[in-house]
């Protein structure tokens, strides 16, 4: 059962998320089992989850039935992920929709690791482009930064506006 993280996870605090939403189901359906063998037939009770819960439910069960033990391998799948997996922190200079957020995501998972979480930030001094910081790494493509390293000619580009 290989577990691949979805495109709509994209940051530490979706799984984070993700993972208490699987836990929570994980309970219900603990307790559901144990009430249909006390009563002698299946509860009618249903318990929702969000599309993304429900979808890595259903590809990490891959057509078995499911179980607590299932459950609780996907959560400890999903655990280790959250601790092994590589972080990318990107700065942009407004805060990134989802669209935004879903592409750089895809490109990191594509061009870095297929399990990578990506943390958003914003700061509005960077004036645009992003700052890009993988473990002790900073690549810095921000337009304050290309400002700063020009100072000299940026009164000569002013004039000529």
């Amino acid at each position: 059962m290989n577990l691949n993280l979805q495109n709509t996870i994209f940051t530490p605090q979706d799984l984070k998320a993700l993972i208490m939403e699987v836990r929570s189901y994980t309970r219900w359906f603990a307790q559901a089992n144990i009430k249909s063998q006390v009563v002698g037939k299946p509860s009618a009770a249903t318990y929702t989850v969000s599309e993304t819960a429900a979808t890595l439910i259903r590809e990490f069960a891959a057509g078995q039935p499911l179980s607590q033990q299932l459950l609780d391998m996907l959560i400890l799948s999903l655990e280790k992920i959250e601790k092994e997996s590589p972080r990318i922190t990107i700065t942009l200079a407004a805060m990134p929709g989802n669209s935004l957020k879903k592409s750089l995501t895809d490109w990191c998972r594509k061009n870095v690791s297929p399990d990578v979480l990506v943390d958003f930030r914003f700061n509005a001094t960077l004036l645009g482009g992003m700052v890009v910081q993988y473990g002790s790494r900073i690549h810095d493509w921000s337009f304050r930064r290309a400002i700063l390293a020009n100072r000299s000619k940026f009164p000569g580009v002013l004039r000529n506006v």
